[in-house]
């Protein structure tokens, strides 16, 4: 879309022609400042990576079982579901079932999804590639560990979402999974065909000589010189945040406006379109519905009426956004009326001017991810944010009944999920915040504490607690739980004074209490969410504790 075309856009919006000046300034900012860093939030990159040569990432005796590609998912969860497999299958067959690093690199992850990719390493490789190991039965490996070709990263294991003992070897490439078939063949290795066999090398226990690992190393290249790899960026070209939102909900912002651009409408239809979005469903594919549908599915939260497509079309951000703006350009009039309301008239809103709020970062949104045509071109064609799916942080919860269990539940569904300084909402686990080298979130999708307490206390009784250990604990909202064994309960939400005095502004810790004197938590960088002992704990109980309880029922 021309930039002449945005600006007309700004001009003849009522809202847009008072934003004018503000807004330019700060798409200008914006664009400039974030256009070229990575921006998939199921992927981490760090700067210091290692390069080196590759080699297969198995052991011993071992059989192709699934290649890259669309296919039906035969896993537990989303069985049946026609999707892209973002990897290749790997079983060992012999004695080893040690899964090793394919290349030298740093760990920067190891996430666990239940319903995704279980067990799972992610190994960064420099140059915008990623190796990610999934289904693993164990791990052996830390975030920060640098490894070389080889290196045992942990056992092969039937985690997730898996039918049997197998490896899922992802490569991404700038964000986006690539064939690992022919990743491999640019580096010189072959694999055999689906249902061959092979031999791969031992693993490698001891490290080379540090002259193989460089401290300012150069990366393995997307394209080798051996020949190209047919994929673009994912989102690499996004930008990372506009206005306050931010990696997924930018990417589903962009699938909005690239399904209204196919349908060949204007930048004011496409607007109202990102608008409702926002207003729906905060731009989150979400899989579960709400008080007011309880059927309502994706980012528009298309209800089950015959009239949205099947569960499939509303859960795929290009199909919902389609069925969307043919309702839209079906009411009469539209282009005349207040962007809430011609909204409300295509979604039937239960209130006309819900959407108000959300037209000004609409018409931010809209105008940044078209300032340059070549953004939207690096979203896929069939709407998917593929990468996420399989060892990303997993599908969302069903909400609770409101009961402390639940809430317990719902944090439980996390566990094994990696801290991030400022991260997580009540969506689930998210990008974090930048404070300083030692607490950077942004490269890590996870939970910080009071991010964790978040999800978990709003997925289960819908109350939304702010982002503060502090204000987790003292919330007027909760029932103040006096500091006694027998009167706690599980879901009860307990802050830490680190320092014991008690005194405001020392509360700098959450967790949730779940039973027989153990609390889940996010404890800090570099750990994960994690079950820990609470009673008869000299670090914890040496603090003063300030316990709410925001279940509905015990």
């Amino acid at each position: 879309m021309k930039k002449t075309l945005l600006l007309l856009l700004i001009a003849l919006t009522g809202t847009g022609l008072i934003l004018a000046p503000a807004l330019l300034g700060l798409i200008t900012v914006i664009f400039t400042a974030s256009a070229s860093a990575a921006q998939n939030p199921c992927v981490t990159s760090i700067v210091n990576a290692v390069g080196g040569p590759v080699r297969l990432p198995v052991t011993g005796a071992f059989t192709v079982t699934s290649e890259y590609g669309m296919r039906y998912n035969p896993g537990p969860y989303g069985g049946g579901v026609y999707k892209l497999h973002g990897g290749i299958d790997l079983v060992m067959t012999g004695t080893s079932k040690t899964v090793v690093a394919s290349s030298a690199g740093v760990v920067s992850a190891l996430p666990f999804s239940p319903r995704g990719g279980g067990n799972s390493v992610v190994v960064d490789h420099g140059g915008g590639v990623n190796t990610v190991y999934m289904h693993l039965a164990s791990r052996s490996v830390s975030v920060g560990e640098k490894v070389w070709p080889g290196k045992p990263l942990g056992i092969e294991g039937s985690t997730g979402n898996s039918t049997g003992s197998h490896l899922h070897f992802t490569v991404n490439i700038n964000g986006q999974p690539v064939n690992p078939r022919e990743w491999l063949n640019t580096q010189g290795l072959a694999l055999p065909t689906t249902r061959g066999t092979a031999a791969a090398p031992p693993a490698v226990t001891a490290a080379p000589s540090s002259s193989t690992l460089p401290e300012d190393p150069t990366p393995i290249l997307a394209t080798p010189a051996t020949g190209p790899i047919s994929a673009k960026p994912l989102v690499s070209t996004l930008p990372a945040q506009v206005g306050p939102y931010k990696g997924e909900q930018v990417v589903n912002a962009g699938y909005v406006i690239k399904a209204g651009h196919t349908m060949g409408l204007d930048a004011r239809s496409i607007t109202i379109g990102v608008m409702t979005a926002m207003g729906e469903s905060n731009l989150v594919n979400i899989g579960h519905g709400d008080a007011a549908g309880p059927d309502s599915r994706g980012l528009f939260q298309q209800r089950d009426n015959g009239a949205w497509g099947t569960l499939a079309d509303r859960m795929n951000p290009t199909i919902a956004s389609t069925n969307f703006f043919k309702a839209l350009t079906a009411v009469p009039g539209y282009l005349s009326m207040e962007p809430t309301l011609a909204a409300h008239k295509a979604q039937r809103n239960a209130d006309p001017y819900h959407y108000t709020p959300y037209w000004a970062d609409a018409v931010l949104m809209v105008s940044t991810l078209t300032v340059d045509p070549s953004l939207l071109e690096s979203l896929p064609a069939g709407g998917f944010l593929e990468g996420c799916d399989e060892g990303g942080p997993g599908e969302l919860l069903n909400p609770g009944d409101g009961s402390g269990e639940a809430i317990v539940a719902a944090a439980k569904h996390y566990q094994g999920t990696p801290y991030s300084w400022g991260g997580g909402n009540y969506q689930g686990p998210s990008l974090g915040i930048y404070s300083s080298p030692s607490l950077d979130g942004t490269r890590t999708v996870g939970f910080d504490c009071s991010g964790l307490v978040m999800f978990a206390v709003y997925n289960s009784t819908g109350v939304q607690l702010t982002h503060s250990a502090e204000a987790q604990g003292k919330d007027s909202r909760g029932t103040t739980v006096p500091r006694d064994w027998n009167r706690i309960q599980p879901g009860d939400v307990i802050s830490f004074s680190e320092d014991g005095s008690g005194s405001p502004g020392s509360f700098g810790h959450v967790g949730i209490y779940i039973g027989n004197g153990e609390m889940i938590h996010a404890p800090r960088p570099g750990k994960t969410v994690e079950i820990v002992q609470l009673k008869g704990s000299s670090h914890y109980e040496a603090m003063a504790w300030s316990i709410k309880r925001y279940a509905n029922h015990p």
